[in-house]
């Protein structure tokens, strides 16, 4: 089923409700895709907003084939726009941001939390990317194949070496 096609059209001529149902049906998807990567809520927010700017401006020029390739275009788009986003961070963290507020429990899920991305981040970026655009972004394999720009059976091998390297790499963390 072909959702975007027609949206795409009418947002090409300059249709900014159509446009405004793109938005309306890829931002949540991008949005954790993106705060998967940076691990910020407001750098995610800026990314999606670039991503779409640069959609929008970009639409002219793209020819529609297929749901899974234009997703798969406009993820690349944010995938760019992550690319930039870590080359022009400024490299230093303010001190208080290190400090965590004695909360309890709280913390351990933090903890948790950081030690499961920390454990992702450990994988190959193609795996990286797998995970996240399947648990984050919630796209089915062939949308990730798109976006990848590999065939199917291959965004399911990695999905699956991905969450096997994961189990051992999760094993070895103890909850206390």
């Amino acid at each position: 089923m072909d959702q975007f096609k027609q949206l795409v059209n009418e947002a090409k001529n300059g249709n900014k409700e159509a446009f405004k149902e793109i938005f309306e049906g890829l931002n949540k998807r991008l949005f954790s895709y993106a705060f998967s990567r940076t691990l910020n809520r407001d750098d995610a927010l800026d990314i999606v907003q670039e991503t779409f700017i640069e959609l929008w401006d970009s639409l002219e020029k793209f020819k529609y084939r297929s749901n899974e390739e234009f997703q798969g275009f406009v993820f690349t788009l944010a995938k760019r726009k992550l690319f930039r986003f870590y080359n022009t961070k400024d490299k230093t963290v303010p001190l208080d941001e290190k400090i965590i507020d004695g909360a309890g429990g709280y913390e351990m899920e933090i903890d948790n939390h950081q030690y499961l991305f920390n454990q992702i981040n450990s994988l190959s970026p193609n795996y990286q990317d797998v995970l996240r655009l399947r648990y984050w972004s919630g796209m089915t394999f062939s949308e990730i194949a798109s976006f990848l720009r590999v065939k199917e059976t291959t965004a399911k091998v990695w999905h699956h070496r991905a969450i096997q390297k994961l189990k051992i790499l999760l094993a070895n963390y103890e909850t206390i």
